[in-house]
Formats: structure tokens, C-alpha cells, sequence
């Protein structure tokens, strides 16, 4: 009798908690990630911008960037969008402003946009997606001459979008 009781006990309580669960889970479905999204302006004669987004390895950022900023005193020629000017020729076409100083990052195009969280800065162009990255972001312009002789015009805009802790930890 102990023993059919203790069965009984048992499939009743298998029972409630094959109903139970289901529902508890359904009361409380997973929360989609956290999403932040800011634009700033990127000014051609400013070399580093703060976004004031701090980052967190498992974040995946995607950054958009349009406009133009002419690297040469305004000279239209010398206007380029967030690409920048392709670095095999940068030296040939543009020789006084390439003389003039060392952009951050050699071998990427001049002027092209270009970010930094800690270190090292990194190229961002048109558009960059990327993740495992930790601190604050930073965004600025592959040139080393902002005002002054070979100032540049022009801005750029940046939209930063980043998914919080959407990338699984290694």
C-alpha cells in the first residue's frame, strides 16, 4: 500500500510540473538584447571624437558613415567620402600633404574614418561591423593635419548602432 501510494504521490507530482513549467516559461519568454543607437558628427578638422559609448567584449557594433570631407584647404579635388583616398596613390597624387606628417594608420587610404577602443585604431571606412572590443569609443579621421597648413572642411556622419551582449563569451 506504502508503495502504491508513494507511485501515486510521484505521477502527480510529474504531472503538475510537466503543466507547470511550460507555463512559467511562457510567462517569462527571454529578453531580446539591448539596443543603443547614436550619430554623431565627425568634423574634418577634429581628430579624435568621443561617441560616449563604452563598449563591452560582447557587443556587436555596426558603424555607418556618410559624407565627405575634403583633406586639402577645402580643395575639391581632394574631397573624399569615409573611404578615404586610396593609399597606393595618396603619395603620387597629393606628395606636399603626404610629406607633411604621418597619418595614424600608413596603410590605410588618407582620411579614410578610422576608430580606436584602447588600442590599436582600427579601420572603420563606409561601414564596419565587430565585436571584442572593450572600453570607449572613439572615432576619428586617418590624417595627422586638422587645422593649419592642409586643414581639412567638411564632416562626416557616424551612426553607431550596438547590440549588447548578443556575441557568446569564448
Amino acid at each position: 500500500m506504502n508503495s502504491r501510494r508513494t507511485i501515486l504521490v510521484t505521477l502527480i507530482l510529474v504531472t503538475a510540473a510537466a503543466l507547470v513549467v511550460p507555463f512559467t516559461l511562457a510567462q517569462h519568454p527571454p529578453k531580446p538584447p539591448e539596443k543603443e543607437q547614436k550619430i554623431v558628427r565627425l568634423r574634418g578638422d577634429q581628430a579624435w571624437l568621443n561617441t560616449g559609448l563604452r563598449l563591452r567584449p560582447q557587443d556587436r557594433v555596426t558603424i555607418k558613415v556618410t559624407g565627405k570631407v575634403c583633406f586639402s584647404n577645402g580643395e575639391k579635388t581632394s574631397c573624399v567620402d569615409a573611404g578615404g583616398w586610396n593609399v597606393n596613390s595618396y603619395a603620387s597624387s597629393w606628395a606636399y600633404n603626404f610629406n607633411y606628417c604621418d597619418d595614424p594608420l600608413r596603410s590605410v587610404n588618407h582620411a579614410a574614418v578610422i576608430a580606436n577602443v584602447g588600442h590599436p585604431d582600427f579601420l572603420v571606412g563606409r561601414r564596419l561591423v565587430f565585436s571584442g572590443k572593450d572600453g570607449a569609443l572613439y572615432v576619428g579621421i586617418n590624417d595627422c593635419s586638422f587645422k593649419g597648413e592642409y586643414h581639412n572642411t567638411g564632416e562626416f556622419s557616424v551612426l553607431i548602432v550596438v547590440e549588447r551582449n548578443v556575441v557568446p563569451k569564448r
